[in-house]
């Protein structure tokens, strides 16, 4: 029988959902193998196990666990992991190169190595064909580049915030939601951006769920 999994493959991207069969015992948390309906193979992280009332209409099935991280895997990975160094200074080079205006922020291996994914941060549209033909020719496989926001950078880097932890993002958000002005005012913080903002420079995500105890204690 099989049984649905959300994973989040790397956490600037969003979670997904994948099939899994019964065989494999798996708990949130464990690092698996997938193959994905495009035919690549990736590792991902298992985020929740979910019933069909918890599964997104919206959602399709990506991808099905082949099974969870052996000794091989991690080492495959942990290569992948040193490989993406060279290939960050090598895109770097060719964007000073092209004189392309656009920040290189991250780059990631899929797990099978037939798709190198850049990562990067730019004011507007950036024509990188010209970037994305020399880079296939050098690493033989397949190039994407995904533009990201400030927000993303952070969440890939991490940090330490102004509470002495670990950044939210980074340590455990799915995903972004917005963050207003609003947020500040009903929690009476100080409008000072130095204090309310990030290492990313926007408001801080914490506000939030913060927000939901001030709330209630208006309504108490």
């Amino acid at each position: 029988m099989e049984k649905i999994f959300e994973i989040q493959v790397r956490k600037v991207e969003k979670p997904c959902y994948v099939a899994g069969d019964d065989s494999i015992q798996l708990k949130p948390g464990d690092i698996v193998i997938v193959e994905f309906t495009k035919g690549t193979q990736d590792h991902a992280k298992i985020c929740a196990i979910l019933n069909n009332e918890q599964i997104d209409p919206k959602q399709t099935i990506s991808g099905k666990i082949l099974r969870k991280v052996n000794q091989q895997d991690m080492l495959v990975i942990q290569e992948n992991e040193e490989l993406k160094n060279e290939a960050f200074r090598i895109c770097n080079e060719k964007i000073r190169e092209i004189n392309l205006p656009m920040k290189l922020i991250d780059v990631s291996y899929s797990f099978d190595r037939t798709i190198i994914t850049f990562y990067y941060w730019a004011t507007g549209r950036v024509d990188f064909r010209k970037l994305v033909k020399e880079l296939a020719s050098i690493f033989n496989c397949r190039i994407e580049m995904r533009q990201i926001g400030l927000r993303d950078e952070a969440k890939i880097k991490g940090g330490y915030g102004i509470c002495g932890q670990e950044i939210c993002c980074h340590r455990f958000l799915k995903d972004f939601e917005p963050v207003t002005m609003k947020l500040v005012k009903t929690q009476s913080l100080p409008l000072d951006m130095s204090k309310i903002s990030g290492l990313c420079g926007r408001l801080m995500c914490c506000l939030i769920f913060e927000s939901k105890m001030y709330e209630k204690g208006e309504d108490e």
